[in-house]
């Protein structure tokens, strides 16, 4: 899936293989499945003059595109390859498994039953809710606000992996894994690839338009990955994610919050709420009063994770959020277009790292 992939973007890209002078991935789940070594001779690339890794997960994976993007501006090479892809949803223990691996989690937190994401983001969510004085049935609807609204725009999308009716009656019937987590809360388990290329060429051949990475960012929290959403402090707040996308608007010269729409990591439906917040998109405790009546669904007026992301999409770590992201900017999203849509935000973590990107469609 990764060969076809990455083969497809370079067809889109109207370029051949022998073009691709540089390469660069996420950390850690890219470089075990396909490295460099075996990509080059499996695709011929008989040009790189430039490789590089970037940060783990999620973020890495968006930091990946920044970075051939700096790359490309540089000079240091003209069309550079990113590409990322998972197999979790056929075998594998997913996000649960990279956990346990962490020795303070496996010795300290997982033998008194505080073991796996879904406790950790359940909580975040308790906290969110004592934080900002929210009652039990305000928590609820938050939650299942943005866990109808991702299934929705799924539903208008061509590729995603839940298309099935949720609404918030089906969505109160299902039980709860982590208390107020219901399954509809917790992201898919998915194989899917995913491949980009960031050229210095200024237009794709037969485009209307060019996306462009107008701006970007990325912040770390000095936390270790075992640490932060069990230990971190600050939580519910996400300093890292608010850090980067004060560096985006420098960059970009726009505020995150004006975008068109906004392509978050949604490993759970409280992730999308503190995203928002931690960005400046919605005020903090605030999301429910600004996301009622279907405001993150393609229609509204704060369309969130077009696709459906990774509650409804597919969970690719973020890839297919910039994908995503990319089609809507061309605008060939089809059934589920962002009408109008000029600029689209990608964000990633949300944890002890975060990477933003903005980017910007020119026509020409």
């Amino acid at each position: 899936m990764l060969l076809e992939a990455i083969d497809a973007a370079i067809t889109d890209a109207g370029i051949g293989r022998s073009d691709i002078d540089g390469v660069i991935t996420e950390a850690m789940l890219t470089p075990p499945v396909l490295p460099v070594d075996k990509l080059a001779p499996a695709l011929g690339l008989d040009s790189l003059r430039y490789q590089g890794l970037s940060s783990p997960v999620g973020a890495g994976i968006l930091l990946a595109v920044a970075q051939a993007h700096a790359v490309v501006e540089a000079g240091l090479a003209r069309h550079v390859l990113t590409y990322f892809g998972v197999d979790w949803g056929t075998h594998g223990s997913g996000p649960a498994g990279i956990h346990g691996a962490m020795d303070a989690k496996r010795e300290v937190e997982y033998p008194v039953g505080f073991s796996g994401p879904p406790l950790y983001f359940a909580t975040m969510a308790t906290r969110y809710a004592h934080q900002y004085g929210l009652q039990p049935a305000e928590l609820e609807e938050l939650l299942c606000q943005i866990a109808v609204s991702a299934r929705r725009n799924a539903q208008r999308h061509c590729s995603a992996q839940a298309r099935d009716d949720l609404g918030s009656d089906a969505y109160r019937a299902q039980p709860y894994v982590a208390q107020p987590l219901r399954r509809a809360d917790i992201s898919l388990l998915s194989d899917g690839a995913v491949a980009m290329v960031v050229s210095a060429d200024s237009a794709v051949p037969g485009e209307k338009a060019v996306v462009t990475l107008a701006g970007w960012g990325h912040a770390v929290q000095p936390l270790p990955d075992e640490a932060f959403y069990t230990q971190s402090r600050e939580l519910p707040r996400l300093p890292a994610t608010a850090a980067a996308a004060t560096q985006v608007a420098d960059r970009a010269g726009q505020e995150v919050s004006s975008a068109d729409m906004f392509e978050l990591y949604d490993c759970f439906s409280v992730a999308t709420a503190v995203q928002l917040e931690a960005l400046g998109i919605t005020g903090p405790g605030s999301t429910l009063e600004g996301i009622a009546g279907g405001q993150l669904e393609v229609g509204g007026t704060l369309p969130t994770n077009t696709h459906g992301g990774l509650l409804s999409h597919g969970y690719l770590l973020g890839a297919g959020h910039v994908t995503e992201a990319v089609r809507q900017l061309r605008h060939e999203a089809l059934g589920n277009q962002v009408a109008d849509a000029a600029t689209a935000f990608v964000g990633a973590g949300p944890g002890r790292q975060y990477t933003g990107l903005l980017f910007r469609r020119t026509d020409v």
